[in-house]
């Protein structure tokens, strides 16, 4: 009996395996010439991936596999036409996240694709060792594959790893390899099979801000009146080697910590003004903002640096005119919303990001249009004179990074007195108290002038 179980067990599983192999082609394509540039200059690796890739049958779809143990921020790009191509997952296969890229044009067998692959991960660096005084630098363990991870052959690849100092306590070998400085080479290597791992690990020393947002709510408050109100909050927390023991400020001011997070900078329109920085306590003072030919900075000043392992959390805001950002449909009619999803902190990364957008009472019709996916629900606000609320739209995205600060658009239909409901509330209000008054003080209520019309007759 025990034999049948594990017999049905173990068929269950083929199946299981077979079924997620099953949208994985890897006799469509061969790679011919893939070149790998990975940047580990912040916290978060940044991999340039040119390919040559040729096809062995007809094909629309090329798919990349990325490694499931780290979330992911994807971009391709046709080098033959210098255009975006969307970038869809579509299964799991060998500890890899399958994703589809839907090429502009079918490709006919033994034709040639020339594709420019961004891809960032998050998490990829480990603080090695996990805890470091407030004097020491920071050392960080990352890890990959020496071969670029592929479900198709490749026949020839090579790899060069840009790290943020010279200070390499060791590094993987794979020949032919080689260290350089703050240069990592490896390769070329020649006919790779696919899916084929051969672990990578660097140690090397990394004082780049490792500033994570757990959680950011940022949101857009439209009103036609001319204003578009930015809020932004902020769950922030140095995820990099935690601190060990106290922390002075003596020592501090005369040698800062080579890990330590002093300030945030952000980047906003050019057009924002109104700037105002609070925490939990009240408003913070020491927040400044610079102006740049195309943006402003705002640079965000915690009351404490931010040392190995702490958290802060705050809010920011300002406004922008609503003509810059807001137009109407000259065929539809609709109003159309055009701002960024994601926030302006270069290699930022965020784990809960969500954007609401508090449209007009009365709004209709709401859509959203994004470049990536996200989930998406809605929600109702009331505030000063609402009488049913005003709609908002909620999109949500689990682990964003910089990658993610393109323009979404919303659109919406409000009729022209829609406008107008606010004013006509608060115009009635004020008519309906200026009625009160004028038959408040032309009523007598008082009884007084009966009592003594009363008195005279008795007398």
């Amino acid at each position: 009996m025990k034999g049948v179980v594990l017999f049905f067990s173990a068929l269950a599983l083929i199946v299981l395996i077979s079924g997620s192999m099953a949208n994985v082609s890897t006799s469509s394509w061969v790679n011919q010439d893939v070149v790998r540039s990975i940047d580990l200059t912040s916290q978060l690796s940044k991999s340039t991936i040119q390919i040559k890739a040729r096809a062995l049958k007809e094909s629309s779809v090329y798919q990349l596999a990325i490694d499931s143990s780290y979330h992911s921020s994807i971009q391709v790009i046709d080098e033959d036409t210098r255009t975006p191509i969307i970038v869809k997952f579509d299964s799991i296969s060998h500890k890899f996240n399958i994703y589809n890229v839907e090429l502009n044009k079918k490709v006919k067998s033994e034709g040639i694709i020339n594709l420019k692959v961004i891809i960032t991960l998050m998490g990829q660096m480990k603080p090695y060792p996990i805890h470091i005084t407030q004097s020491q630098g920071q050392l960080v363990k990352y890890t990959d594959n020496h071969y670029f991870s592929s479900p198709y052959k490749t026949e020839s690849q090579k790899t060069t790893v840009k790290l943020a100092s010279a200070k390499v306590e060791s590094a993987s070998e794979l020949s032919p390899s080689s260290v350089k400085g703050t240069t990592v080479s490896y390769g070329p290597y020649k006919n790779i099979d696919a899916f084929t791992v051969s672990a990578m690990s660097i140690h090397f020393e990394n004082n780049a801000p490792f500033l994570v947002i757990t959680s950011l709510v940022k949101e857009y408050e439209v009103s036609h009146w001319g204003n578009l109100a930015v809020e932004t909050h902020y769950d922030v927390q140095h995820k990099g080697a935690a601190l060990k023991g106290p922390f002075s400020r003596l020592d501090y001011q005369r040698q800062p910590s080579p890990a330590h997070i002093p300030e945030i900078q952000e980047i906003v329109p050019k057009t924002a003004a109104d700037f105002y920085y609070r925490d939990s306590i009240g408003n913070i003072s020491t927040s400044s903002y610079t102006h740049h030919p195309n943006h402003l900075t705002l640079k965000i000043v915690p009351r404490f640096p931010l040392m190995g392992g702490w958290k802060n959390s705050f809010y920011t805001g300002f406004n922008l005119p609503i003509n810059k950002f807001l137009s109407t449909d000259s065929e539809t009619g609709s109003y159309v919303l055009n701002v960024t999803f994601g926030v302006g902190i270069d290699n930022i990364y965020v784990e809960s990001h969500t954007v609401k957008f508090i449209l007009p009472e009365g709004a209709t019709d709401i859509k959203v249009t994004t470049p990536f996916d996200v989930k998406i629900s809605q929600e109702n606000r009331k505030t000063y004179l609402d009488t049913v609320g005003r709609p908002v739209l909620v999109l949500h995205l689990d682990h964003s990074a910089a990658e993610n600060y393109q323009y979404v658009q919303v659109t919406y239909n409000l009729s022209s007195m829609a406008m107008f409901h606010e004013p006509l509330l608060l115009i009635g209000a004020v008519f309906a108290l200026c009625l009160l008054i004028m038959f408040y003080v032309r009523f007598e209520l008082s009884i007084s002038k009966n009592n003594i019309i009363i008195d005279k007759k008795l007398n």
